[in-house]
């Protein structure tokens, strides 16, 4: 299908009258049009709808693989486009002899903005890093930049919309402008044009009439013409009045200052001129001495990977092994672990204690003193606060054939189904008759607790005060 988006907005044409250009752009205006990318920038006023559209509907990478050429059908009509016809195209043929410049790097394009200068703000906290390994906002550049690389980003980049934004390959064919190399632009616009082969976008429709117009002559009669977009003027009248980073200071490189010192309308005065073996010197990893301060982002701004790194941070590591064993936990506030670590201590020692007042009982059930089948305890499992008081006797749980912790809940089921005497005073196992099959367990040397070691007063374990003689419960 062919795309859909308007194609007036990406792929303009730049100011090619030094009379369009603000006062203090003219010599910058002439500058674009008279590089090596001039006439890429500058012609094609005209665009042809129809075949724009059937090249996306028609167009295919080549069979044999060949990553450097497309083929597509104009009015069944079949054409080859390879990076050599691209050049062509855009007016960028090599003299003979000569080669195409390697793409400049990350450190040498870090040279170029801390030469011309560059205040955005530091990236990372208590560090020096300032160059973004992303795009680069033009507001941070002093305006005679931020018009060059206005125009570039608007010419040469795949955008519709966020022009403040310089990408990566912007910025390396911005540094071969103002230094006069010559870069293989054929190369880097195929590479663009097969990643968008299927995908509903328009992509550089004024160099793409340019390479039709190359290979089959423009119908002047076609019935869908339309003109391309122009740079405006409004953008030199912004940025002259905004006059943003006027504390840096200006500069040029001599390639640009070479082109442009014999018209009536030079680069600006009180400026600094540096080479490309001046901009080579730099180190790459100095600070900037233009950079703003750190600013901390707002959360919902941050990307998702750093927002999920922030929330992983943000959980509180506690160490709560006993005896000096560590053990992570994560998202637990301190004071629940440690009640959980108390209370489970206290477990553990009224388990050892419920073991040693383990009686045998007749047909293997457990025998509650002083306790209704149909008033369940309540589970306390957390941890007690030691008082003053005599805990009554139903807190007290024995049974046969296993210890279990007394501060576990009464499961009712366990309970004979025949209803149980409740009394109204505590028992004391003295009182049962001599032929009552539990005997009061007689107290042995080490089996009575410490009570510094938990957390229950000691006269729990003492024996209760005895109501009279009972009858055996059955």
């Amino acid at each position: 299908m062919a795309p859909k988006q308007s194609i007036s907005q990406t792929n303009f044409v730049v100011i090619y009258s030094q009379s369009d250009a603000g006062e203090s752009f003219k010599g910058l205006v002439y500058f674009l049009n008279k590089s090596y990318l001039g006439y890429a920038i500058t012609s094609t006023h005209v665009l042809d709808l129809d075949r724009i559209e059937n090249f996306w509907e028609m167009v295919v990478a080549q069979e044999d693989g060949d990553i450097s050429s497309i083929r597509f059908k104009i009015k069944e009509h079949s054409y080859s486009l390879n990076v050599q016809g691209v050049n062509a195209a855009l007016g960028m043929v090599l003299e003979p002899g000569k080669t195409y410049t390697e793409l400049a790097s990350d450190d040498t394009l870090k040279k170029l903005f801390l030469k011309i200068g560059y205040s955005g703000p530091i990236l990372e906290e208590e560090t020096t890093k300032w160059y973004p390994s992303g795009e680069m906002d033009r507001k941070y550049l002093y305006k005679e930049w931020s018009m060059v690389f206005d125009a570039m980003v608007k010419v040469f980049s795949t955008k519709i919309t966020g022009w403040n934004g310089i990408p990566t390959y912007i910025k390396k064919l911005t540094h071969s402008l103002v230094h006069g190399y010559k870069l293989d632009v054929g190369k880097l616009l195929m590479t663009h044009f097969k990643a968008a082969i299927g995908k509903k976008v328009n992509i550089y429709p004024r160099f793409l009439m340019l390479c039709i117009n190359s290979l089959c002559d423009f119908d002047e009669n076609a019935p869908r013409l339309e003109v391309c977009p122009v740079l405006k003027i409004n953008t030199h009248t912004t940025l002259t009045s905004q006059n943003l980073n006027a504390h840096i200071p200006l500069c040029f490189t001599k390639h640009m200052v070479d082109q442009v010192t014999d018209l009536d309308f030079p680069l600006p005065s009180g400026f600094d001129t540096f080479t490309i073996e001046n901009e080579a010197g730099l180190d790459p990893n100095s600070a900037n001495p233009h950079s703003t301060p750190y600013i901390q982002p707002r959360f919902s701004r941050l990307p998702k990977v750093q927002r999920q790194a922030l929330q992983e941070t943000r959980k509180r590591p506690l160490e709560t092994g006993v005896g000096g064993s560590a053990e992570s936990q994560e998202g637990v506030p301190a004071p629940s672990a440690a009640k959980k670590e108390v209370s489970q201590k206290t477990v553990e020692e009224n388990r050892e204690i419920n073991s040693s007042l383990s009686v045998p009982s007749q047909q293997g059930t457990s025998i509650e003193i002083g306790m209704s089948p149909k008033a369940p305890c309540k589970e306390s499992a957390q941890s007690h606060v030691p008082t003053h008081e005599e805990p009554p006797l139903a807190e007290t749980h024995m049974e046969s054939g296993h210890s279990e912790d007394f501060t576990s809940p009464i499961d009712a089921s366990q309970v004979p189904s025949e209803k149980q005497p409740s009394f109204s005073s505590p028992l004391s196992p003295s009182s049962f008759p001599t032929h009552s099959f539990v005997s009061s367990p007689q107290p042995r040397e080490g089996d009575s607790p410490n009570p510094s070691g938990f957390d229950h007063p000691s006269p729990i374990m003492d024996e209760p005060p005895s109501s009279g003689p009972q009858e055996p419960i059955s």
